[in-house]
Order: C-alpha cells, then sequence, then structure tokens
C-alpha cells in the first residue's frame, strides 16, 4: 500500500500535461497571437494546429477551450489566455466531460455520417457555456466527402461555434 492517501492514480503523461498556456513549451508566438486576439475581442471561428506526433495538438485544443468557456473563479470572466483551472468549465473540460466540448476522433470516425452529426448539432446553441466548440483530432484523416461536407459550415458558423483543428 502506497502512503499517498487517497489520490488516485494518474498515468505520468496526464499528471504533467499542460493546463495553461504558461505550461506550454516552445508556444510562445501562438500564446502571444492567442492574447491579443482575446484582448481585441476578434477571436477566430477556427483553430488548426499543427505538427508531428506528440507534439501536444490536442493538449493545446483543450487549453482553448477551457481559454474560450472560462468564467473565472469569481463567475464573471471572459474569454481568457489565463484560463482559472477552477470553475465549472475548465474542469469539466479538463475532466473531458464538459456538454458544450465535443471532441471527434477523425483517425476513426472519417466518413460524411460522422462529419453530418455536428453539422446537425451546431445549429443549437451552448447548453451552459460560452461557445459551443468542436475538437476534431487527426483531422487530416477526414475522407475528401467528408471535409466537403463540413466546408459550409465552416465559412458561415453561427457566433456560439469553434472549431478547432487538431
Amino acid at each position: 500500500m502506497s502512503d499517498t492517501g487517497d489520490k488516485a492514480y494518474q498515468v505520468l503523461a496526464r499528471k504533467y500535461r499542460p493546463e495553461t498556456f504558461a505550461d506550454l513549451v516552445g508556444q510562445d508566438a501562438m500564446v502571444r497571437t492567442l492574447k491579443n486576439a482575446f484582448e481585441a475581442d476578434r477571436i477566430a471561428q477556427a483553430f488548426i494546429m499543427t505538427g508531428i506526433r506528440g507534439i501536444g495538438k490536442t493538449t493545446t485544443a483543450r487549453i482553448i477551450a477551457k481559454g474560450l468557456n472560462c468564467i473565472g473563479p469569481d463567475g464573471k470572466g471572459g474569454p481568457t489566455v489565463a484560463p482559472c483551472g477552477q470553475c465549472e468549465h475548465c474542469v469539466a473540460i479538463a475532466a473531458g466531460r464538459h456538454v458544450d466540448v465535443m471532441e471527434m476522433d477523425a483517425a476513426s470516425r472519417t466518413g460524411v455520417g460522422d462529419i453530418r452529426e455536428i453539422i446537425e448539432s451546431v445549429h443549437y446553441r451552448a447548453a451552459s457555456a460560452r461557445y459551443k466548440i468542436y475538437i476534431i483530432d487527426e483531422v487530416h484523416m477526414l475522407s475528401t466527402s467528408a471535409f466537403n461536407a463540413l466546408l459550409k459550415t465552416l465559412e458561415e458558423p453561427p457566433a456560439h461555434v469553434k472549431f478547432i483543428f487538431a
């Protein structure tokens, strides 16, 4: 028996996974760009993360989702590059159980039918958060017809929707 008490076991990669933009290593330009956009209230409708496998694209996408929906410990905050990690939205996104942040693995769901699910749900407003965020992981694996189906929604998304491609 360990002396850690009631702390649950956590895989090393998850234990030290970045939780804020300040924790990201080597992403100063991206963080500065996002900070300027958030401060000017000019947040893009879609973000594309690029890089080799394991560099942190999906982790960065989750941090962006937290920053977009963070309300701060007092419940009055707006989009920020310094998510609090304490509000209901930050906690739920970190745990992967936020109702308004949908994560789709495009490596295993590559078809038009999978994208149509997203297209149909885009029209509904976020249930509890500021934005409804779609994180599409391994987006390069989508079929051509799936990309074509998503194109119209990407060109003219509702104001309450943000896409993050990792």
